[in-house]
């Protein structure tokens, strides 16, 4: 994937998010404040004017500030911080290999900034399952990661505000999960 197609991916996640604002909204009124959809739309509809597409690796840093300025909560300074981190790491294609290097990049970004692990019912549950999928050589389609926030229904939240939820918060999707699915898709082109 070159500059132009990432660039083009990312703009699209604006559509995307206007679609999937009042699902997002939904799901985090169920074990949060209610603002998830409103957050990430808000962060998605910065990028036209603010993207500098000199590089990939720019695209990706001012993908990254930009969404940590503009989406609120959690969710901005996780999102935001990883893609300034990919964007560090990143080829100037993204490729089989360098793909790799990404998703393991963002998964450790959101880990270390999220102080997460695998199985607390937050956006790194969907982000690590890609990240150990693609580096064991699997091809991820968008019913895959789908299913990765899915699987978030069954676990109880023991971080953020979904875990104020405790056991009420089973048997919902969790928010970042369900948005992480939409920002990956993007990323490794499973569309």
């Amino acid at each position: 994937m070159n500059v132009s197609e990432l660039k083009e991916r990312l703009l699209n996640l604006v559509d995307v998010f206007e679609e999937k604002e009042s699902l997002l909204t939904e799901l985090d009124r169920a074990i949060g404040d209610g603002d998830h959809g409103v957050n990430m739309l808000r962060g998605f509809k910065a990028l036209p004017e603010k993207l500098d597409d000199s590089s990939i690796s720019a695209l990706l840093k001012s993908t990254g500030m930009t969404l940590m300025s503009n989406i609120g909560g959690a969710s901005g300074p996780l999102y935001g911080f990883s893609f300034v981190k990919m964007s560090q790491v990143v080829g100037d294609e993204i490729e089989k290999e360098n793909l790799k290097t990404l998703l393991n990049t963002f998964s450790e970004a959101v880990a270390q900034r999220g102080k997460v692990e695998l199985n607390e019912k937050t956006m790194y549950d969907v982000i690590e399952r890609t990240n150990e999928a693609v580096n064991n050589g699997e091809t991820l389609s968008f019913e895959d990661l789908q299913s990765f926030a899915e699987s978030t229904k069954d676990i109880v939240a023991t971080k953020g505000r979904a875990a104020y939820f405790k056991e009420a918060s089973k048997g919902h999707v969790d928010p970042g999960a369900q948005s992480s699915v939409y920002i990956l898709n993007a990323l490794i082109g499973a569309d």
